[in-house]
């Protein structure tokens, strides 16, 4: 009897692990393919060796150059886009991984060192000199990471609830670092719109803002077979002890916005910028939530506007 109950076990076990390679490494969610909103009308692209690079310009005056939120893309800046245009040159852009770019370099590595060169790579090919340099998200901490890396580079940063404090993510990221644990839960999680909504809700305060077309736009460019593998390689690969370790010698002129009510990056980070770099001005706003460009759009733009004219 007992041979039998533990024979009984192996087979169980044996076809939860099948199921979770096929899960994770066999299956392949469809992909978005007829996805063409009309935000794409104001597209551009440069033609780099790293990477096919998708973005928006509009405005005239000294550049600012805007990092598509973490796992986002260009439409992350919507609301800000236009006013900041008003007084400056505004780039923004994909980077691999995201939205509508695509990464030709098969040797390309989903670190700092990967995301930090793609990075320079777009400012030398569009010929942008020492920018203000912003991101949300993981695209604040790559932004963050690239000023400490290259100073001399980046007028003033422009940090978003940024990564780099190197603290642990919330289960939903962490998981992804588990090998087939995490391609699986990309998988069946990620590359679901209804999953895309749940996770717009949990990051707006506001979730009145959050319509349709922002669940597509969040969710259609992330199902594309690049930016979905990129999400547990990106989670695998960075390590941002490195960010935290040279806040103290980062002199760059900084801006740095959270939400007080974040629930990726809690807001207690703020204040671990705000100890750490020495040139950083933190602002933290009540009634936002992580997704700050959407969530409390025109706050934000006025800060980054009002920042922006005093550099």
């Amino acid at each position: 009897m007992r041979l039998r109950l533990l024979a009984a076990l192996a087979s169980i076990l044996t076809l939860l692990v099948c199921a979770v390679l096929y899960g994770a490494y066999g299956y392949r969610p469809a992909q978005a393919t007829g996805y063409r909103p009309a935000y794409l009308q104001n597209s551009r692209f440069l033609d780099t060796p790293l990477a096919r690079f998708h973005y928006v310009k509009q405005g005239t005056g000294s550049p600012v150059v805007l990092l598509s939120p973490g796992a986002s893309w260009v439409y992350g800046w919507r609301h800000q886009l236009p006013r900041l245009a008003r007084e400056h040159t505004v780039y923004v852009v994909d980077l691999p991984g995201q939205g509508f770019t695509t990464l030709k370099d098969r040797n390309f590595t989903w670190d700092l060192d990967g995301m930090t060169g793609a990075i320079g790579s777009f400012l030398a090919a569009a010929g942008i000199q020492r920018p203000a340099l912003g991101g949300l998200s993981w695209s604040g901490g790559w932004a963050l990471a690239y000023a400490q890396r290259h100073p001399e580079r980046v007028n003033s940063l422009l940090l978003l609830a940024p990564s780099g404090a190197a603290t642990r993510d919330t289960w939903v990221y962490e998981i992804m670092k588990y090998p087939a644990i995490g391609e699986l839960w990309n998988n069946w999680y990620y590359a679901d719109r209804s999953s895309s909504l749940e996770a717009l809700k949990r990051i707006h305060v506001n979730q009145n803002r959050v319509t349709e077309e922002d669940v597509d736009a969040f969710w259609a460019p992330g199902t594309f077979a690049g930016n979905l593998e990129s999400q547990y390689l990106l989670e695998r690969g960075l390590d941002w002890r490195e960010t935290r370790a040279a806040m103290p010698r980062t002199t760059t002129p900084t801006l740095v916005i959270w939400g007080r009510q974040d629930t990726v990056n809690p807001v207690w980070q703020a204040r671990e910028f705000d100890r750490l770099m020495p040139a950083a001005e933190i602002h933290e706003l009540d009634g936002c939530g992580h997704a700050l460009t959407t969530d409390c759009p025109e706050q934000v733009t006025g800060l980054l506007a009002d920042f922006l004219t005093t550099r």
